[in-house]
Parts: C-alpha cells; structure tokens; sequence
C-alpha cells in the first residue's frame, strides 16, 4: 500500500499538501503554511478589485462633467451606470438595420484617418478572434523561437500557405504571439514550417499561461519536435 504523503486539492485549485505521518507540526509551521495559502488565496482577489476600482473610478471621472450639470454634484456610480447603458444601447444597434449602418459609417470614417485606421483595424480583428470562435481563429497552439533561436515563445497558428522561392515552393507558417499579460496585443510573425514546434496544448490553456506569465501551466503541454521539411521545399 502506497503510504506517500499526497498533494490535495483546496477549493480554489491550491496545492494543499498534508502533514508528514509522525511529523509533528509546530505552532510557527501551522501559522506560516495557513498565512502562505492565506496569500496565495488573497492575491488574485486583490488584484483583480484593483484593477475593477481602477475602471471604476475611471469612468467615473470621465462622467463627472455628465453628473454635475445634471445634479448640480458628482454622483458614485453614476460613470458605470452610463457606461453599462452605453454598451448595451450599441449592442441594440448592431443588431438593428439602421444601426449595424451606422457603425459602418463610423468605421469608414475611421478608415479614412491613417493613425486611427490602424488602431482600430488591429484591435477590431484581435478583439473578434478572441470573442469569436477560438477554433477557427487559432488552428492550434506553437513553439516559435523568440526573439532568437535559443529561445521559445508561445503562439497561435492563424494560416499556412507556400512561400515561392527560386527552388520551389516553401511551406510557412503564419503565428500570432501574444504579449504577457494582456494577450489581445502581440506580434504577427511569419516562419518556415520547419522552424515552428507543435504541441498539444487548448488554446484555452495557452491563454491562461500568457494571462499568468507562466504560473498557471496547462495540464498537458508536450512539446513535439519540429515539423519536418516537405520533401519540395527548401530548409
């Protein structure tokens, strides 16, 4: 019988690991392994209501101005209520006529200003990757080297085609590296396919991983070897 002490589960996926059998456990031991979980529990919590009030307030100074012409003094609350209305009154638009026309007039008139052309153009198309269906934006989950050949960054397989070359054709590989830990912006970049190395991760996991900055691993994540050359293509 298998009498190795094993790592438990806590409520929200934090590695518990119980006493040594025979092992007795100090007043200090007990305090720091409870205040160490009490951390780990704590960190994500904080941080996420952080970055909550950080909008919060955010869009509460913007609708100052809003609130004291209306109520003659600032209103809590008030930026999120405008801005909660604000969105869902533009999601009735796009799925009206008249107003799925309206949004493409603005985005024609964005077109037009080059700076803002590209801003919206490229946050438009990560922005519906990510919200759309992740199995046709992403085919699957890579290894590229970044930013050089010693090292290796994640990335998400968009297209491959064949890259004409005086000796044929070339198989490539087209990826999207996002950055850590706001993946909606990254680098789109262009490899041969027998520089790109395939794993098993979801996408779903690859995401987590980048959101972390590596400390939530996926559960599977093998690393394959590099694909191998077509025998028409050019190493």
């Amino acid at each position: 019988m298998d009498e190795t002490p094993r790592t438990e589960s806590g409520s929200m996926g934090l590695p518990i690991r119980p006493p040594e059998p025979g092992k007795r456990l100090t007043f200090f031991g007990f305090f720091r392994a409870r205040f160490v979980t009490g951390l780990l529990v704590s960190f994500p919590l904080v941080v996420t209501l952080f970055f909550g009030r950080f909008l919060f307030d955010l869009i509460d100074r913007w609708a100052d101005p809003i609130s004291r012409r209306l109520f003659d003094r600032p209103v809590p609350g008030f930026g999120a209520a405008v801005f909660v209305v604000g969105v869902f009154l533009l999601g009735v638009l796009a799925h009206n006529v008249i107003g799925r026309r309206v949004l493409q007039f603005g985005e024609r008139l964005f077109a037009r200003i080059p700076v803002l052309r590209a801003v919206y153009t490229g946050t438009r198309e990560v922005t519906r990757a990510f919200a759309g269906n992740r199995a046709k934006s992403f085919r699957r989950v890579v290894l590229v080297p970044f930013p050089n050949e010693n090292v290796w960054a994640v990335a998400f397989v968009t297209t491959e085609f064949e890259e004409a070359t005086p000796d044929g054709p070339r198989r490539v590989t087209a990826v999207f590296m996002p950055t850590t830990p706001n993946p909606t912006t990254g680098f789109f970049l262009v490899y041969p396919a027998t520089a790109v190395r395939a794993t098993d991760m979801s996408v779903e996991e690859a995401i987590r991983m980048v959101i972390s900055g590596g400390l939530v691993s996926a559960s599977q994540g093998r690393v394959f070897p590099a694909a191998p050359a077509p025998k028409d293509s050019v190493p």
